[in-house]
């Protein structure tokens, strides 16, 4: 599958276009292992959405997988339109909230919603709240998939550092000046918390580099020698990820 047009923030620069491909190779490393891990859920794996999908390349891995009832939200209408085209079922947004999935436009009841790198764009208390009206709205959803980036990891603690040096990469990682930019980054213990305060039971947790090139992950570093290596190297620290299977548990039976 070809990359979409060149027409978002991303791919304005050759090295922006840069940080996508790499951005790609790992999203694609890291969705292979997701689905391997995802085998403990059973029949409850053969309905999935993935929301917030994207490019689509957690998608691709996933239909690869055979996974037969299979769907994805996003609301980029150019994200949309072009996995439509592939051949992707999207779930259409309401028409009285254009960031929210109409459940009725799906042949199927999700068991399985993906947030990839989403939750993060919550603001406030919204992301609780986004979580709790999945609960309440499919009655049939049993596991949630949550990863965001990691306050602990190597590229984080780097960027804190040094924001007075070079304050570029860490409004980077905010991505500030986009939408939606990042309001919030994890530790182990406060995403734990969080998948807790939405009544969910985490049955597999782990953490991930999520970087494969560090060098064309920052575009201003890309022309730096040795990427590979110097990211093989920095595997060693804190990972910059974490990542959340989740349980959703008895629904309260007054709702």
């Amino acid at each position: 599958m070809e990359a979409p047009p060149a027409t978002d923030y991303y791919e304005n620069t050759p090295r922006q276009r840069l940080f996508v491909e790499s951005l790609k190779v790992t999203r694609i490393r890291q969705s292979r292992d997701l689905l391997r891990r995802t085998l403990i859920m059973g029949d409850d794996r053969q309905a999935w959405l993935d929301f917030g999908c994207g490019r689509g390349w957690f998608l691709e891995e996933a239909q690869r997988e055979r996974i037969p009832s299979l769907a994805g939200f996003d609301a980029s209408e150019l994200s949309t339109g072009w996995l439509k085209d592939l051949g992707f079922l999207m779930a259409k947004p309401k028409a009285a909230d254009l960031l929210w999935p109409d459940w009725s436009s799906l042949p199927f009841s999700p068991r399985v919603i993906s947030f990839l790198d989403v939750i993060e764009h919550f603001q406030g208390e919204s992301a609780e709240a986004a979580i709790r009206r999945l609960i309440k709205e499919l009655p049939e959803l049993k596991y949630l998939v949550i990863k965001v980036p990691s306050s602990e990891g190597i590229l984080f603690r780097i960027a804190k550092w040094a924001r007075r040096l070079a304050p570029g990469l860490y409004e980077q990682l905010f991505q500030v000046g986009t939408f939606p930019p990042h309001f919030h980054y994890f530790s182990k213990t406060t995403l734990r918390r969080f998948v807790e305060k939405c009544g969910l039971e985490i049955v597999s947790a782990w953490s991930d580099p999520d970087v494969d090139n560090v060098f064309h992950r920052i575009p201003s570093l890309s022309f730096f020698p040795g990427g590979r290596i110097f990211s093989a190297l920095l595997r060693i620290f804190p990972a910059d990820s974490e990542i959340v299977i989740a349980r959703v548990g008895q629904k309260d039976s007054s709702e």
